[in-house]
C-alpha cells in the first residue's frame, strides 16, 4: 500500500509539514526506514538516530526541531506510530459468515457481520455482537456474552458465564472463566473443590494475551458494588502473555499486567497500575491506583496508591535498591567485620 504524507495525515487526523505529495509505502525504525518509509521520534534521546536517518518522513513532537523533513506532528508520537501501522498492514479477517464446519448451537445469537471460523463451537444461549469475529478451533460455552467488535483468536476459550464487553482480543491459548483454584476441606479433611459459578467480565478493549487464564469465581467472593462477584477486568486493561489471575480478583481500569505475572485471589486492584514481569501479589490484597511492581517483586501485603515497589518481599523501590547495593558488599563488610574482631579479640562463634 502507498499514500501521500498528506493523505496520512488526513487518515491519521495530525497536521504535517514538508512535502504533502510525498509518497509513502511502509513503516520502519529510524535506523532502517528509506526514502518510502517514515519513522518516528519522541524525544530529544532520538535527535542523533533522527537526524542520521534516511527515511521520507517522520512522527514528531511538537518541540522537536523537523530540520526542515517532512514529518507529522503529534502529542504521541509512538501511539499514532501504531495507529498508522494498521493503514500500511491491516490484521486479517475472517469473512463474515459462519464456516460450514464450524458447530453453533440453534439458540444462539449472532450479529451483523458476525465471523465464526471453521471448528469453533459456540454453545447454547450464547450472544455475539456486531462485527466480531471468532477463529477457527474456539470453543465458546453455553451463556457467553460476546460485545461488539471483538476478536477471539483460535483455540481460544470461553468458558461458561463469561461476558465480554466491546472491542476485547483474545488471543490464542487463552483460557476465560475456567475453575478457580478455591477448595476446603470435607468431613474427612480431604481437599473439596468450591465451584466456581460466577464466570468473567471483561469491559471493553481489554486484551488478553497467549496462554493467560482468569479463572472464575464464586458467589462467596465480594461483589465490590457491582451485580455479581465474578472475576472482573475493567476496561482498556491490558493482560499480556502466561499471566495467571486467580479467582474474585477485580482490576481496574487500564492496568498493564506483564508477562509471567500471577494474581491470587480475591485481591483488587486499582486503576493504571502496572505489574512489571514475573511479578506477583497475594491473596486478599488492595493494590492502590497507579501503584507501580517492579519485574520478579512479590506484593505479600497490601500497595498504598501511587507506590512503587520491588523485591520480595515488595518493599519502596529506592530501599529496595539500597538494599541490593548493600547486599553486593556483604563479603567485604563480613571480611572487614572479622578483621575488627579478630583485632579485638572476639570470639566469632
Amino acid at each position: 500500500m502507498s499514500m501521500t504524507l498528506e493523505a496520512l495525515a488526513a487518515e491519521l487526523k495530525l497536521p504535517f509539514e514538508g512535502d504533502g505529495a510525498h509518497q509513502i509505502e511502509g513503516l520502519a525504525s529510524l535506523d532502517d526506514a528509506g526514502a518510502t518509509e517514515r519513522s518516528f521520534a519522541t524525544g530529544d534521546s532520538y535527535r542523533a538516530a533522527f537526524e542520521a536517518s534516511g527515511a521520507g518522513a517522520f512522527l514528531l513532537p511538537p518541540d522537536f526541531e523537523s530540520e526542515a523533513r517532512n514529518c507529522l506532528r503529534s502529542p504521541t508520537p509512538y501511539a499514532d506510530f501504531a495507529r498508522a501501522v494498521l493503514l500500511f498492514r491491516a490484521p486479517s479477517r475472517l469473512p463474515a459468515g459462519t464456516h460450514p464446519m464450524a458447530v453453533v448451537a440453534p439458540d444462539a445469537q449472532l450479529g451483523r457481520d458476525v465471523a465464526i471460523g471453521a471448528l469453533a463451537v459456540i454453545g447454547a444461549r450464547t450472544r455475539v455482537g456486531d462485527r466480531s469475529c471468532i477463529h477457527p478451533h474456539v470453543t465458546v460455552y453455553p451463556g457467553v456474552k460476546i460485545g461488539e467488535d471483538c476478536v477471539i483468536h483460535s483455540g481460544a476459550h470461553l468458558r461458561e458465564g463469561v461476558q465480554l464487553g466491546d472491542r476485547v482480543v483474545v488471543q490464542s491459548g487463552a483460557v476465560v472463566g475456567g475453575g478457580g483454584f478455591g477448595f476446603t476441606a470435607d468431613r474427612d479433611g480431604r481437599p473439596l473443590q468450591i465451584p466456581h459459578t460466577e464466570g468473567v467480565i471483561l469491559g471493553d478493549d481489554v486484551s488478553v494475551g497467549s496462554n493467560t487464564t482468569v479463572d472464575a469465581s464464586h458467589p462467596g467472593q465480594a461483589r465490590r458494588g457491582r451485580d455479581t462477584s465474578a472475576t472482573y477486568i475493567g476496561p482498556a486493561t491490558k493482560l499480556d502473555n502466561l499471566v495467571q489471575v486467580g479467582h474474585g480478583v477485580a482490576v481496574g481500569t487500564g492496568s498493564i499486567l506483564c508477562a509471567h505475572v500471577g494474581i491470587a485471589g480475591s485481591t483488587t486492584i486499582g486503576r493504571r497500575v502496572t505489574f512489571a514481569g514475573k511479578a506477583a501479589a497475594g491473596n486478599h490484597l488492595e493494590i492502590g491506583d497507579g501503584a507501580i511492581i517492579g519485574g520478579r517483586s512479590s506484593a505479600l501485603s497490601s500497595i498504598e496508591p501511587g507506590a512503587q515497589v520491588a523485591g520480595h518481599p515488595a518493599i519502596d523501590r529506592r530501599n529496595w535498591a539500597r538494599s541490593i547495593a548493600l547486599f553486593r558488599r556483604l563479603p567485604d563488610l563480613f571480611k572487614r567485620l572479622r578483621r575488627i574482631e579478630s583485632q579485638l579479640g572476639v570470639d566469632s562463634d
